[in-house]
């Protein structure tokens, strides 16, 4: 193969290479969807009756051979899982769960240091251990709103 004059083979190799991977990104840009019959699931969360201002909501399948797992972002009391990323029908166990506050670095500590885990401030019978369970149905609509309690 020539290459162009005043081009050095590394330099055509790499573009080559950055080709391919262009090719490849734009070949994956196509909204790859699988064959799972998945619905759009959604609803509100409140904390004592009032919106939670931000958190995660996970549906984790209570059988994992017959569904998916799913997770959003709550805001302002609202979350939404879009079909394309949305839920099998099915049951699942849900969890809703928050970072808590910024965090600052200790006093003393380096810079790149790892910040102390945040406090979950969202008691644990709504993540770890968990009692909240949504059941996912073909015909929906799947909308799924908790009332969380902080004591």
């Amino acid at each position: 193969m020539s290459r162009p004059r005043g081009v050095s083979r590394n330099s055509l190799c790499l573009r080559l290479a950055a080709l391919a991977v262009t090719m490849a990104a734009i070949a994956g840009c196509g909204g790859a969807t699988d064959d799972l019959p998945r619905r759009a699931v959604s609803g509100n969360v409140t904390m004592d009756g009032a919106p939670l201002k931000s958190a995660m909501i996970q549906f984790m399948p209570t059988d994992p051979s017959a569904a998916t797992a799913g997770a959003g972002a709550i805001t302002e009391g609202k979350y939404a899982i879009p079909t394309a990323d949305g839920l099998v029908p099915g049951a699942y166990k849900v969890s809703v769960t928050s970072a808590g506050a910024a965090l600052t670095p200790p006093a003393g500590s380096m810079p790149g240091d790892p910040l102390p885990p945040a406090k979950e401030t969202i008691p644990s019978t709504y993540n770890s251990k968990t009692t909240l369970s949504a059941t996912v149905t073909e015909q929906g609509p799947n909308v799924f709103n908790f009332e969380l309690k902080s004591k």
